[in-house]
């Protein structure tokens, strides 16, 4: 009968290791508490405080011995509908953001922006709870309210200028969003019917456009002969209505007669009388894009003819039309936003602070920042990449480019700019469409996949979060992507690693002759304890044992207990 080794030359080295993990976590805790940000640890269950740094301790007025013995009622209103909400936000989550009154220990209340995240320690739901102080901001927004008029009167001087030199601010802006793309943006004033297009009209289609202004007439006759009353009646029809946008596909002649299938996407701005006045879009020469050209080949027969093409591209188009008025913070936006992000917004308008609400959080400071040096600087161009939340949780990655525009003192006032969504694969934007494989089935493998590697086949530790980490590998919020695996695995990603985890440690017991120590270390474990607490909860037995068993031959009853163990994980 063999036994587990315990004892052998390799437990000094687990040892050692044990005492550098025990140096880390007292780093840890010094970290967490010496940090600025004020921050608790408290059971979900009874919402009972189990720690708490110096900062919390400062902005609530208690000493630390005070405060571990309070719960949640005690410092917060847990009766305010903020708190409430907050609470359900985080229970259905796992993490949740919220603006609530705090309690101080004198009965003093404190308003607070609060991040709360659910994690587990020791099969132990707990929460940490951040802290941000708004009096200061309060007090900032009060003197800002002070040069209330002041911004009101530099409005009007604005826009008296703005008035004359509409056209050419709008010019510039086009020019600058068209340059590297196979985009041609243009400007229609419908009253005068004066067109103006972007100098790269020359680069893609071959036209050389004096001061870059042209008429419908001019642009009319680069449309195939079957297709002009189409596109005329389309045209026709959408400015007769109340939509605010435009969008259609269509065969465009090159100055050297070729034919270009091309994609039309336009936002129509409308007067008070729903007349529509202007309309602001980009022509995309979809046929230059190669790429897309062989994806299309390999999935749609010749004879379906290029309608489905142009069906297709137009689906493809992830542009969105913006412009922020920066002195008041108000922001319009295309309509391809609701199409790139499923976003609904009331009459296309918001301001900028509901906008920077969707952006990536390890991206969002650097947003922000990027903005407040543009503005404040004298440059007349921006431009930036970062990640961005879509409507269904899931990550891609956006570029924008604008145009800065400055009154005759030089101050930012407005920008204008184009957002596009240039992080889905092209492989992704097909499945969309029915023309890949199940996106759904191939997340849930790729997870399994990353999973697998992690516990199986990779010796280093992760200097992050796993769920950061699966998030920034699979560029998908890590809340949707543990929806999408339990409702359709029936197992929470947690339970799955486990399992995974406790598969490895059978392997090191029986096949490799590893110690507890010796697996606790390689595996990343906090203690032998630990281990030894998880691999009884997973498949019934104690280490000690499943190794016995194997030893005696008795496999029918191991076999049988452990498929009854991990069908239904019984830790949390």
């Amino acid at each position: 009968m063999n036994k587990i080794p315990e004892g052998t030359s390799d437990e000094k080295s687990g040892i050692s290791k044990q005492l550098t993990r025990a140096t880390e976590d007292t780093l840890h805790h010094l970290a967490f508490d010496y940090s600025l940000q004020p921050n608790i640890i408290s059971l979900v269950s009874s919402g009972k405080i189990i720690t708490a740094n110096i900062a919390a301790c400062k902005l609530l007025g208690y000493s630390k011995k005070e405060l571990l013995t309070k719960s949640r009622a005690a410092i917060f209103d847990v009766n305010d509908s903020s708190f409430r909400k907050m609470l359900k936000q985080r229970t259905a989550e796992g993490q949740s953001t919220g603006v609530v009154n705090l309690i101080k220990k004198d009965g003093g209340m404190l308003q607070c922006e609060i991040t709360s995240a659910i994690f587990i320690d020791e099969g132990i739901e707990k929460a940490i709870t951040s802290f941000v102080d708004l009096s200061q901001s309060i007090l900032k927004q009060k003197n800002i309210d002070t040069k209330k008029d002041k911004i009101v009167a530099a409005n009007i001087v604005i826009a008296q200028a703005k008035s004359d030199v509409r056209l050419a601010e709008n010019n510039e802006w086009i020019k600058y969003i068209a340059k590297n793309s196979y985009d041609v943006m243009w400007d229609w004033d419908i009253l005068s019917g004066d067109i103006y297009v972007g100098d790269s009209i020359v680069e893609v289609f071959g036209y050389k456009v004096e001061n870059n202004m042209v008429n419908l007439k001019d642009l009319k006759r680069c449309l195939l002969p079957k297709e002009k009353e189409i596109v005329e009646k389309k045209l026709h029809d959408i400015l007769a209505s109340d939509s605010k946008s435009w969008k259609d596909s269509f065969t465009f002649k090159r100055h050297d007669g070729s034919a270009a299938f091309t994609t039309c996407r336009a936002s129509i701005v409308r007067d008070e009388d729903r007349k529509a006045v202007r309309m602001i879009g980009a022509l995309h020469d979809v046929s230059r894009l190669q790429e897309l050209e062989n994806k299309l080949e390999e999935q749609i027969e010749a004879q379906e003819g290029n309608s489905q093409r142009f069906v297709l591209a137009a689906k493809l188009a992830f542009d969105v039309i913006w412009d922020w008025n920066i002195l008041t913070d108000e922001l319009f936006l295309g309509e391809g936003f609701e199409d790139c992000f499923g976003y609904t917004l009331k009459n296309n308008r918001g301001n900028m602070s509901d906008l920077r609400n969707h952006i990536y959080p390890g991206d969002k400071e650097l947003v922000i920042q990027k903005l407040q040096d543009a503005v404040a600087s004298s440059d007349r161009r921006y431009e930036h990449s970062y990640r961005f939340i879509k409507a269904d949780r899931s990550i891609t990655t956006v570029f924008d480019r604008a145009t800065i525009l400055r009154d005759v003192d030089g101050k930012a006032y407005r920008m204008i700019g184009v957002m596009q969504d240039i992080g889905m694969p092209l492989q992704d934007k097909l499945s969309e469409h029915g023309l890949t494989d199940d996106r759904k089935t191939r997340l849930i493998k790729n997870i399994k996949n990353i999973i697998i590697e992690l516990v199986h086949y990779s010796e280093e530790q992760l200097q992050t979060n796993f769920s950061d980490h699966l998030s920034k590998k699979l560029q998908y919020d890590y809340t949707y992507l543990a929806n999408l695996f339990s409702e359709q695995e029936g197992i929470s990603i947690q339970k799955f690693i486990i399992a995974q985890k406790i598969e490895r440690v059978k392997d090191l017991l029986v096949d490799h002759g590893l110690t507890l120590t010796q697996i606790a270390t390689k595996l990343h474990y906090s203690s032998v304890a630990h281990l030894s607490n998880q691999f009884k909860k997973v498949t019934g037995f104690t280490p000690s044992l499943f190794v016995q068993l194997k030893d005696k031959g008795d496999a029918t009853m191991e076999i049988g207990m452990l498929r009854d163990a991990l069908t239904a994980p019984k830790v949390r």
